[in-house]
């Protein structure tokens, strides 16, 4: 089995696209992002839904008791006597870096996963292997091989650790935050590798922090930890420290926000695990 998963447990862009100052969407509003969606959501390849599967397999029940990796260099656990299940709170490397263009949110995210297990690729390389444009990188149809998925792809291409899959999401139903959260918990501390998010932020509805909220942006984050057993999620902003983007100074470069929160903000696109 090629990928630490297997060993361990067994369009989106930042520049600033105003679709009117003030909109009448609702981040909690899924049909309204379904009617303004052009990405076209690729089906996922066999091997995704394998991987996914086996992945899924591997997240233990409550109560379950895991086989603690070792964490450091790669993590910090919080809490780690839950008794059974996972750590309560666990988080890997800050490494937040500053998007080099308006549109290297995708590059920038690809650029900080990668440097946290231990891969050096630069935002202008990512961006070239993600087909990034003045558009900026998007969540499927990118033109990447295998899949059409740049962000797994040029991930699963750049490291052996960790078999990525893209998981979308259309709204932030019970479900869909259960199991954002699982996945969270078994990436961060079981694989030791981040996610990588991808926010639609509409007018009205909630907003990645500092985030100007009467505006609708697209924005990849790489997620970093979590905390609270998986509700919270901990992440890092390349917008903060972006010179491109008048309002970055109101961004921090890390930030902490409620898994709800933060499905809701990634629902209509999805994340990357």
């Amino acid at each position: 089995m090629r990928y630490a998963i297997r060993s361990v447990a067994l369009t989106a862009i930042l520049t600033i696209f105003l679709f009117g100052s003030i909109g009448t969407a609702r981040a909690d509003d899924s049909a309204w992002k379904a009617a303004h969606d052009t990405d076209p959501h690729l089906p996922l390849t066999a091997e995704q839904v394998e991987i996914t599967a086996e992945k899924r397999a591997a997240e233990p029940q409550t109560g379950d008791p895991v086989l603690a990796p070792s964490l450091a260099p790669f993590a910090v656990c919080g809490n780690c006597d839950g008794g059974g299940g996972y750590p309560s709170s666990v988080h890997l490397a800050a490494n937040q870096t500053p998007q080099a263009t308006s549109y290297y949110c995708g590059p920038a995210s690809v650029h900080e996963a990668l440097d946290t297990v231990g891969i050096a690729l630069s935002q202008s390389a990512a961006a070239t292997r993600l087909h990034t444009t003045t558009q900026g990188t998007a969540w499927s149809g990118g033109g990447t091989s295998p899949s059409g998925y740049p962000v797994p792809d040029v991930l699963n291409g750049s490291q052996r650790r960790n078999y990525y899959v893209p998981q979308p999401v259309s709204s932030a139903t019970s479900n869909a935050i259960s199991t954002y959260k699982r996945d969270l918990e078994m990436d961060i501390y079981a694989v030791r590798a981040p996610l990588v998010g991808d926010a639609w932020e509409v007018p009205g509805g909630p907003h990645l922090v500092g985030h100007p909220t009467n505006r609708e942006i697209f924005h990849w984050f790489e997620i970093r930890g979590y905390q609270n057993s998986g509700t919270s999620t901990m992440y890092e902003d390349s917008v903060h420290g972006a010179s491109s983007i008048s309002w970055s100074e109101s961004v921090p470069a890390y930030s902490t926000l409620s898994s709800s929160t933060t499905v809701t903000i990634i629902s209509g696109r999805g994340y990357v695990w």
